[in-house]
């Protein structure tokens, strides 16, 4: 068959791996006009991830991640007050990126082509993108998490505002004295406050080296924000332009870089207070919880985070993925003539595996005290991502 995907970041780019080795013709429209760079953070690599990256990309637990062989929680003077085994790999989204990519074959990412429209029938989808129209058998929607695809699908569904947000960095390792971050390297290290939680570790450097000095330490501060018009600010680049849920690095508002210095100074242990204030292009992410009222609907399939987003804590977005395009290559062999009654019963399938995962977020964030659930009177559904935008 012949597959289109809208979006090529992991979601994406896993499907195409997986529809590809089974005999399939993919082809990904990615809206961004080059290859996807430096935009994406640490991630944690789990099993079924790794596994997934091993059989398509080649790539081992040692090439893409740094170890970690501690859990450490600090207080807001730095003195340990937890200390647990801890053999999470952390990677960063680049690498795994980087390994997906470059095992398709050549050709089949299109720069700078955003999906805008499709038409189906009974024989197959017409998608287009600007002024091109492809016939296809399958359109795959893997265009995130404010997914237009989504919408189309379904009009009067957005996703729900957590009641957080998660401020983010990466700095590198080099730019610190050694003795100064030593506690840090390779350890997950984390200062939980009312309302708040700060964790930091290291990742690759954006070349992929994991030499002691190449690294980069990722950094994340989730902080309560039930307040819709301070939210709106954090959402405001320095253009001025409000973004639907998160905004890139390099894209903060003056004032929210001011802002977000002033609270680590205030607020955070030094280890990690140094951090954020030698970050040179800090970003953030509003926490949504999304998932889609049916994952298909005819000859269209939703996968990755425009199917289903889960909480960051549960550290599953990665392998999520990897199910998604594993998954749903199972249900659409080559020889697949029943398309629209396969792709129905894999949705029926993956969107009940998923529901664990999303009931599980909210269940971590509440016992960290993120979230509506310890906010009192907000409740779900309050927010959503049309406020934002």
């Amino acid at each position: 068959m012949k597959i289109i995907i809208a979006g090529g970041s992991i979601a994406g780019l896993a499907a195409a791996l997986t529809l590809d080795c089974i005999g399939h013709h993919v082809e990904i429209y990615e809206r961004s006009p080059t290859p996807l760079r430096g935009l994406g953070g640490g991630v944690a690599v789990l099993r079924r991830m790794m596994v997934f990256l091993e059989q398509h990309g080649h790539h081992c637990r040692d090439m893409i991640s740094v170890p970690t062989h501690r859990r450490r929680w600090i207080d807001r003077d730095g003195a340990v007050t937890r200390d647990e085994p801890e053999m999470l790999p952390f990677s960063s989204w680049d690498a795994v990126y980087r390994s997906l990519c470059g095992t398709l074959p050549p050709g089949r990412i299109h720069y700078g082509r955003t999906v805008t429209g499709f038409e189906q029938d009974a024989d197959g989808i017409d998608v287009y993108a600007g002024d091109r129209r492809m016939r296809a058998d399958v359109l795959l929607a893997a265009d995130g998490s404010g997914s237009r695809i989504r919408t189309q699908l379904f009009p009067g569904y957005a996703p729900s505002f957590a009641g957080y947000l998660a401020w983010r960095g990466i700095v590198d390792e080099a730019d610190f004295d050694a003795a100064a971050v030593a506690s840090l390297v390779e350890n997950m290290t984390l200062h939980k406050a009312p309302g708040e939680l700060f964790m930091a570790f290291l990742i690759p450097s954006l070349d992929g080296s994991l030499e002691p000095g190449t690294r980069r330490f990722n950094w994340l501060w989730y902080r309560n924000e039930p307040d819709p018009q301070a939210l709106r600010r954090h959402l405001t680049d320095r253009a001025g332009a409000v973004h639907h849920a998160s905004i890139h690095p390099g894209e903060l508002s003056d004032d929210s870089v001011a802002t977000l210095g002033r609270l680590a100074t205030e607020r955070l242990p030094a280890v990690f207070s140094q951090l954020v204030l030698a970050t040179r292009a800090p970003f953030n992410q509003a926490i949504f919880d999304a998932l889609s009222p049916d994952f298909v609907q005819g000859r269209v399939a939703l996968i990755g985070d425009a199917a289903c987003t889960v909480r960051p804590h549960t550290a599953s977005g990665t392998s999520k993925a990897a199910r998604d395009a594993v998954s749903l290559a199972e249900s659409l062999p080559s020889d697949t003539t029943d398309v629209v009654e396969r792709l129905a019963r894999w949705s029926a399938e993956r969107r009940a595996e998923v529901t664990s995962l999303l009931r599980k977020g909210p269940e971590l964030a509440a016992a960290f005290g993120l979230g509506y659930s310890i906010l009192g009177k907000l409740t779900y559904g309050q927010m959503t991502l049309n406020d934002t935008q």
